[in-house]
C-alpha cells in the first residue's frame, strides 16, 4: 500500500526554511501570504516582505481620494506689540488612517508694519516625520521635527516662497506623509517690536491618497 503523508495547513514557518512540500497557505478572510508556487521544488516561496511594502507604496499614489489645496491653508499670527523673537507656529496633522502625497506648498511671510519699521518676520516650514535636529552637527530635534529650509525666509517687503517638492534640487518626489504626521508653518518675529499684527500662512498642494502601508 502506498504511504500517505499529511501536511498540516498551519505550518508556523521558519526563517530560511522552505515549508514542507505540499503546503498550501491558509486563507481565512484575507490572503495570509503571498508568494509564488515553486513547481521544480513543489512548494510555495514567500515574496520577502520590503518588496510587497514598496509596492503596496506605489499603489497608493495612483488613488485620488481628496484633493488637498487652499481649503486646507493655515495662517500663524504675531500680533502687535509682539518683542523680537516671538514665535507662532501652527500645524496640518494627516488625520489617522489617511495618507497624503504633497507635491506643493507655497508660503507667504508679511511686510513689515510700515516702513523702515524693521519688524520683520521670517518663516520656515517644519516636517515632523523628520526627527532630526536643524543642522547636521546638532545635538537635539524640534518637536515639531526638522525645518525645511537651513535659512529662514522673509524681507522687509514680505515675501512668496513655493516649494515644488519633486523638483530637482528639492526632494526629486512628492512628499509622502501618513496619519499623525504634520507639516508646521513656524513664523519668528526679528528686528523691532511687532508694530501691527504680522500674518504668515502656509498653503499645501496635493492629494490624498488610498492608504495601503505604513
Amino acid at each position: 500500500m502506498e504511504e500517505r503523508v499529511m501536511t498540516p495547513q498551519q505550518y508556523p514557518g521558519t526563517p530560511g526554511v522552505a515549508p514542507p512540500r505540499g503546503w498550501v497557505p491558509p486563507l481565512d478572510t484575507f490572503l495570509r501570504l503571498i508568494g509564488v508556487y515553486d513547481n521544480s521544488r513543489g512548494v510555495w516561496v514567500g515574496l520577502p516582505l520590503q518588496a510587497l511594502t514598496e509596492a503596496l507604496v506605489a499603489a497608493e499614489a495612483k488613488h485620488a481620494l481628496d484633493r488637498i489645496d487652499d481649503r486646507d491653508a493655515v495662517q500663524a499670527t504675531i500680533t502687535d506689540g509682539s518683542e523680537v523673537g516671538t514665535v507662532k507656529t501652527v500645524s496640518i496633522e494627516v488625520p489617522s488612517g489617511e495618507v497624503w502625497f504633497i507635491n506643493r506648498i507655497v508660503v507667504t511671510s508679511p511686510a513689515e508694519s510700515s516702513t523702515g519699521t524693521g519688524d520683520i518676520v521670517r518663516v520656515n516650514v517644519r516636517i515632523s516625520r523628520w526627527a532630526y535636529p536643524d543642522s547636521r552637527s546638532g545635538s537635539s530635534a524640534n518637536e515639531n521635527g526638522r525645518a525645511y529650509w537651513s535659512a529662514a525666509k522673509g524681507s522687509a517687503s514680505g515675501g512668496e516662497y513655493t516649494i515644488n517638492f519633486a523638483a530637482q534640487g528639492e526632494l526629486g518626489e512628492e512628499l509622502r506623509l501618513v496619519g499623525g504626521d504634520k507639516i508646521t508653518l513656524e513664523a519668528t518675529l526679528t528686528g523691532a517690536e511687532a508694530g501691527a499684527d504680522l500674518t504668515a500662512t502656509l498653503t499645501p498642494y496635493g492629494r490624498k491618497g488610498k492608504r495601503l502601508a505604513d
